[in-house]
């Protein structure tokens, strides 16, 4: 099988380095020619959790020739209509496309290709950009895990085939119910990312201060609230599913208790990781938190669900990025969020 995988950021170049260390022959794709520059040079050097140097072949966009059966996706989903577009020319009429972005980005994929070769996932393992061809896993490696599935609920050998080629990182699940993987995905990346972004630090510091933990615990109520509203039934990933009967509280005990019984026990193998949104306000880079929060913002108004806290975050991530607040003062941006009275 040929494969590529466009977007070698901090995720994809370890998706990558691992694919190619079991032999998997997959070249990795990405525009920042000095990253592909050091990739080719020295390998992929992992740090962090582990210490590795893995030889990958590395090329920019415009080196990629021919036709591929498999196309993995970890560009950020700001640039990925741009990403597919690119890309055609390199299908086939049975091409697979992988998308492994954060928010749903299987809804842009299929405007592309049809949705029966379209497979989506999330990942859960953190990682951190430190350098071109340097890039920091800040998760154990015990969490270098994907899970992933058709559009259409079907698990075909082709679904068997990627299965058998992404489980290269450690481990790969196939799942019948991609929506409800989707939405816990995001979920996690509207809690402790977005909070990660707004504030300016790492999980550590969210977990170890009271407010930040109070508004992660009405940031996943929200998500439980629209999540519920659209029908789709959320699947367990690293322990968090965000039904109604895990993230809901009506008093203060309640309030206390999902956080120290549910939020901080999931989120504390995490403790370094650090938002990529929020990388990406340090590079003065457009953020995906209108494909993340943002998405909850679009789905509570269509399905008649009140969303303050997600707003708020499109609100303070939104005014970071653009530098009507400057990022070195983020922390203060705790103070913008309004905890509501309960008894």
């Amino acid at each position: 099988m040929r494969m590529a995988l466009i977007g070698a950021g901090s995720i994809g170049t370890i998706i990558g380095a691992l694919i190619s260390k079991s032999g998997g022959g997959i070249v990795l794709v990405d525009q920042y020619k000095e990253h592909v520059d050091a990739l080719n040079k020295n390998g992929a050097r992992i740090i962090g959790h582990v210490d590795w140097n893995i030889p990958v072949k590395a090329i920019t966009p415009e080196e990629m020739d021919g036709k591929y059966d498999l196309i993995i996706f970890t560009t950020k989903q700001t640039t990925l209509r741009e990403s597919l577009q690119t890309a055609l020319e390199y299908m086939h009429n049975d091409t697979i496309v992988l998308t492994l972005q954060n928010g749903i980005p299987e809804d842009i994929a299929k405007e592309f290709v049809d949705e029966k070769r379209v497979m989506g996932g999330g990942v859960e393992f953190g990682a951190t950009w430190k350098k071109p061809g340097v890039i920091e896993l800040t998760s154990s490696p015990s969490s270098l895990s994907i899970t992933f599935g058709q559009m259409d609920g079907n698990i075909t050998e082709k679904t068997k085939q990627v299965q058998k080629i992404v489980g290269a990182i450690g481990n790969a699940d196939v799942t019948t119910n991609l929506m409800g993987l989707r939405y816990t995905k995001l979920t996690d990346n509207s809690t402790f990312s977005a909070m990660s972004a707004a504030l300016g630090c790492c999980n550590a510091n969210i977990l170890d201060n009271t407010k930040a933990m109070t508004c992660i615990a009405y940031l996943g109520r929200e998500a439980g609230q629209v999540i519920e509203k659209m029908g789709i039934q959320p699947k367990k990933i690293f322990g968090l599913q965000p039904t109604m009967e895990n993230v809901d509280f009506t008093t203060k005990e309640e309030l206390a208790d999902v956080i120290k019984n549910y939020w901080i026990p999931i989120y504390t193998p995490f403790r370094d990781g650090v938002a990529s949104m929020w990388q990406d306000i340090e590079k003065v880079q457009k953020s995906e938190i209108d494909q993340i929060n943002g998405k909850f913002v679009e789905m509570g108004e269509k399905f008649g669900v009140e969303v303050p806290f997600m707003e708020k975050v499109v609100e303070v991530v939104t005014k970071l990025q653009n530098r009507d607040t400057q990022p070195e003062k983020a922390w203060n941006n705790l103070e913008c969020f309004n905890i509501p009275d309960i008894e």
